[in-house]
This record gives structure tokens, sequence and C-alpha cells, in this order.
């Protein structure tokens, strides 16, 4: 993986096959943004649909999780 932090204070976060093939294991990847100066944690998963993302998402919450929320007009 590579992780990097732009001038503009922007993250890339780079993914390969390996991380791809875990990703679709079921197994999440957790990145600090502590190493490029972030103060967060951010976790990765995939699924097929966004419906499989919930349903993961909850499992491993242990609960229901509350409504989503939409981004910042200008963030995609």
């Amino acid at each position: 993986m590579i992780r990097a932090r732009l001038t503009n204070g922007k993250f890339i976060l780079g993914l390969e096959e390996e991380n791809v093939k875990r990703l679709k294991a079921g197994k999440p990847i957790y990145v600090s943004l502590a190493q490029l100066g972030g103060t967060d944690e951010v976790m990765i998963m995939y699924g097929m649909t966004q419906e499989d993302i919930l349903r993961e998402l909850e499992r491993l919450n242990g609960s229901p999780l509350p409504p989503a929320q939409s981004l910042p007009k200008g963030h995609s």
C-alpha cells in the first residue's frame, strides 16, 4: 500500500493487488493517518454492493449503524 499526504493536505492511499485480495477475503485494512500527520484512523473494506458493506459494518459493530450522512459539497 502506498500512503502519502499532498502539500494541499489531502491523503492518498494506493492499494495493490494483494490488498484487494485481502479486502475480498473479508479482512478490512486499518490505516493510521498519524504517520502522515493526521489524527484519524481509516478502515478500508470491500463488498460487492453497498448493502454487503453495510451488513459487514453492522456485524463488526455488533449493532445497527446510525443513518449515513452526506459528504460536504465538493467531496466525493
